[in-house]
């Protein structure tokens, strides 16, 4: 079954080369494309759920609604629902926004075709894609925030908070921080993909979440693996 894809960018030229760009893989299909973070909240909560994308490619800096506060309405509505940020900035604030909005994936504008195609697929499977030099700005900004939380629980002598987390969840939220993917943690505790994922997602209701990075941080600052 293909992976259903959104485009939100407000580039009309750019749009039109993500769809044009698309169109060649038949894994892939295009739900529909807006130039605005409103038409596509708008839009999304009108279509079936048979044809609620899986995938929505986010332009973060979008006109009025940016694409962080897109992706916070999406995950709100359709926590199902993966972002993949593409975007010309690198700044380690504005990405780490981002995955904290919810995003799952973070790409440059300047990637290769070929690439964000890769990363789509990645993601489907249950990866978290990002650009090399995105990832390392990501985990340079995480690991400061978690040293200054740990500094500050330590010093206000903070006790950790279990979050009423099962057992399978507390394995699966360590699989997350070990880097595991849906399909590799499936295979680790003989269950599927999809129960993996409906794990995760009572994981992040209970850690009060919305992606995998935030997630991450909690478990360390709090202690939960």
């Amino acid at each position: 079954m293909p992976t259903k894809i959104a485009i939100v960018e407000d580039n009309t030229q750019l749009r039109k080369r993500f769809i044009e760009q698309l169109s060649f893989y038949n894994d892939i299909k295009l739900v529909d494309a807006y130039a605005t973070g409103e038409a596509a909240v708008a839009g999304i909560q009108k279509l079936a759920p048979s044809k609620l994308p899986n995938i929505v490619l986010m332009d973060i800096a979008l006109p009025k609604m940016s694409g962080i506060e897109v992706t916070i309405a999406l995950k709100e509505l359709f926590p199902e629902i993966d972002v993949l940020m593409i975007t010309v900035f690198e700044d380690e604030a504005r990405i780490f926004q981002a995955i904290q909005a919810g995003a799952s994936g973070y790409l440059l504008k300047d990637d290769s075709p070929n690439k964000i195609v890769d990363a789509i697929r990645d993601l489907a499977k249950g990866g978290a894609p990002m650009s090399q030099s995105v990832a390392r700005k990501v985990l340079t900004f995480a690991r400061a925030k978690i040293e200054t939380s740990r500094e500050n629980a330590s010093r206000y002598n903070a006790s950790p908070v279990d979050f009423e987390l099962s057992e399978r969840e507390r394995e699966l939220l360590d699989g997350l921080v070990k880097g595991g993917t849906y399909s590799s943690l499936a295979k680790i505790h003989f269950i599927s993909p999809h129960t993996v994922k409906t794990h995760i997602k009572n994981i992040y209701k209970k850690l009060h979440v919305h992606s995998r990075a935030t997630a991450v941080k909690v478990a360390l600052e709090r202690k939960l693996v």
